[in-house]
């Protein structure tokens, strides 16, 4: 998700390997110590402001004692390389339980800007619950799709052990519903829902205006030369609302 934002705001580098390696960190503690090895669900927000990026990894796990200083509490090999990282991080209970991860990196170096301002996001709304899918995703601007969709399908599509070539074909799909977001949007904000298993990868899109498409379906039925067309088993159009949304089932029956 982060290099998908990276190339979309052109991060500097040396900032870039920061958020990466703080924010693995912060997963990687919500996965070994919130649920107890059991499942359970985590939220990853980006923001920006100005010259500073933040960052919230969220949980609604077994919780930790409540601070506002990260320094306060028993250092991890992890919490240790997010405290050095970053210029300022705090653990916080969530109400109604769990922990909250709150990670602040300054975007100036030597008076330089580290990444390109982006246009102002559109209010953030809550997500679906997880149940809704493996992977649930919110981006404002739209462009931001671009960089992110196709990398979370690929990565769930090898997880559900997809065939190289059927792994090749999740690309194609995902960078034809990046495209179709960028003009058939509904707003200034898009999700995506992902759910993969067993050689079977589902993803969600929208809100996209009411009618686009369902001109993707007309064109189903002409069987047109289009990725989603040709590669998908199944592409169907679901109201949401005054708007619709994409649904794309793509499956890999190589055994």
């Amino acid at each position: 998700m982060l290099s998908g934002v990276a190339e979309f705001l052109s991060i500097d580098p040396e900032l870039l390997d920061d958020l990466k390696t703080a924010v693995s960190e912060a997963c990687n503690n919500v996965v070994l110590h919130a649920y107890g090895g059991a499942p359970g669900p985590m939220a990853v927000r980006l923001s920006i402001a100005g010259d500073l990026i933040r960052v919230i990894v969220e949980d609604r796990g077994v919780g930790l004692p409540t601070t506002s200083d990260i320094a306060d509490l028993p250092q991890g090999i992890g919490l240790s390389v997010i405290r050095a990282l970053t210029a300022d991080a705090a653990l916080a209970a969530r109400d109604g339980g769990g922990t909250e991860l709150r990670m602040d990196f300054v975007g100036r170096r030597d008076g330089r800007a580290l990444f390109r301002t982006p246009p102002a996001a559109a209010p953030d709304t809550d997500l679906a619950s997880a149940s809704d899918g493996d992977v649930v995703v919110s981006l404002s601007p739209v462009t931001l799709l671009a960089g992110v969709l196709g990398r979370l399908a690929r990565t769930l599509a090898a997880a559900a052990h997809f065939s190289l070539d059927r792994f090749s074909d999740v690309y194609l799909v995902t960078d034809t519903l990046a495209a179709h977001a960028a003009s058939a949007a509904a707003g200034d904000r898009i999700a995506a829902r992902l759910r993969a298993d067993n050689r079977r990868l589902e993803v969600a899109v929208g809100p996209f205006r009411a009618g686009t498409g369902s001109r993707l379906e007309v064109r189903a039925a002409e069987h047109a030369a289009s990725p989603l067309v040709l590669l998908s088993d199944e592409v169907s159009v679901v109201p949401d609302g005054d708007a619709e949304r994409l649904h794309v089932i793509v499956i890999d029956h190589r055994r």
